[in-house]
């Protein structure tokens, strides 16, 4: 079970170390995994979950909980990615059943060391649902759980096939899960933006908006396995309108958040890995086209991913400058380091469902430089942090 404290020797919930809520205020203003625009318009970030530790320099890694997830999307984007192209790379193959395993041994660890967290403080779970400012970090366990239930499917149907039929349930289900989930948090948070209106629109903004794309790519995949023509069609009616909701909604913010970045005040050193998110909109969108299409609209579909993906390649070159600029300036480490991930992955599919090989492998080489960056800097963080 992941789970790691400022005491680790301190197993029992009644002998966890916590901090005085003004020591936590100073703590969430030090590194924030994930900020939004605070109500009254300062920067917000994510609670530390009981089990946080704190490193020497005063930086807090949060305790297992939603903040983490980011890791597990990347995770399970690169596990299908390499399985893509795995009759293409010797060693992906391999490489892909490594990823699938780790980010299923994530997602259990991660899920188990929350319900303690829980179980220790019953009220982490109100503030994780309650706070604007831990919202947005459902919205990345819904997309985990999709991203980790296609990379079953995808990986079990070309590895094991007689197990398919079992991989497809488990995927489905997975689906169904975080397509609510997600819906929920896309909508309450564009109520929060709409009814608080904070006046510092930031890249994470685009966060909670990713997960409907997400679930109409998924979805759309799962729609071509189901038989009768009517579930078929639900299925991918309800897609499209996941589609068009993410789209809305995320052009909306992404516009506002690189209006002000761009204009007016700088993304924060801090959070300079946010400026990655965005991307998951780009990519996901562009394969989200592919697969809903149908014969029909391809062409159309194809257009529109093109064009999407190449204005994407413009957001991430502003993503890798502003990234540098956070290393040079020794951002500290925070979890949010792992949004360069995700995103990342959505446009290498986006691209493979284009038939744009070339950029998809190119992809998937960068997300696995940034995988490895990630899963140290993580590691050190969280051994740091426990003999901090």
């Amino acid at each position: 079970m992941l789970t790691w404290s400022t005491h680790p020797e301190r197993g029992s919930c009644d002998r966890i170390v916590r901090p005085d809520i003004h020591q936590s205020h100073r703590q969430r203003a030090a590194a924030p995994a994930f900020s939004i625009a605070a109500p009254d318009g300062h920067s917000g970030s994510a609670p530390s979950t009981p089990g946080a530790g704190k490193l020497a320099s005063g930086t807090v890694v949060p305790g297992p909980g939603p903040a983490w997830f980011g890791a597990i999307m990347g995770t399970g984007g690169l596990s299908t990615l390499l399985q893509l192209h795995a009759d293409a790379v010797p060693g992906f193959g391999a490489g892909t059943l490594v990823m699938l395993a780790l980010g299923w041994v994530m997602l259990i660890g991660l899920g188990l060391g929350f319900a303690r967290s829980i179980a220790c403080d019953p009220q982490e779970w109100s503030r994780s649902v309650r706070d604007a400012t831990m919202v947005p970090l459902w919205g990345m366990v819904a997309m985990g759980l999709m991203a980790v239930g296609a990379a079953t499917y995808v990986v079990t149907a070309a590895r094991a096939p007689s197990l398919a039929a079992v991989a497809f349930g488990i995927d489905t289900a997975m689906w169904g899960a975080g397509t609510v989930l997600g819906l929920a948090t896309a909508v309450g948070f564009a109520v929060w933006l709409i009814t608080r209106r904070p006046d510092h629109p930031l890249p994470t903004w685009a966060l909670p908006m990713v997960p409907p794309m997400v679930s109409a790519t998924a979805g759309g995949v799962i729609a071509e396995q189901v038989s009768s023509d009517v579930i078929r069609s639900i299925l991918v009616g309800a897609c499209v309108v996941c589609f068009v909701l993410a789209l809305t909604l995320g052009t909306t913010v992404i516009v506002l958040a690189y209006h002000h970045a761009w204009f007016r005040t700088p993304v924060p050193v801090a959070l300079s890995t946010s400026t990655w998110i965005p991307l998951g909109i780009v990519g996901q969108s562009a394969a989200a086209a592919q697969v809903l299409s149908g014969p029909v609209l391809d062409d159309v579909a194809r257009v529109y991913s093109a064009i999407v993906l190449v204005a994407g390649a413009g957001l991430g070159a502003y993503a890798v400058l502003v990234t540098v600029r956070g290393f040079i300036a020794r951002m500290p480490f925070n979890p949010g380091w792992w949004a360069m991930a995700y995103p990342l992955a959505t446009c290498g599919l986006g691209s493979y469902f284009l038939g744009w090989q070339w950029a998809s492998l190119v992809t998937v080489a960068v997300l696995v430089t940034i995988w490895l960056v990630c899963a140290v800097a993580s590691i050190r963080a969280i051994a740091a942090s426990r003999h901090a």
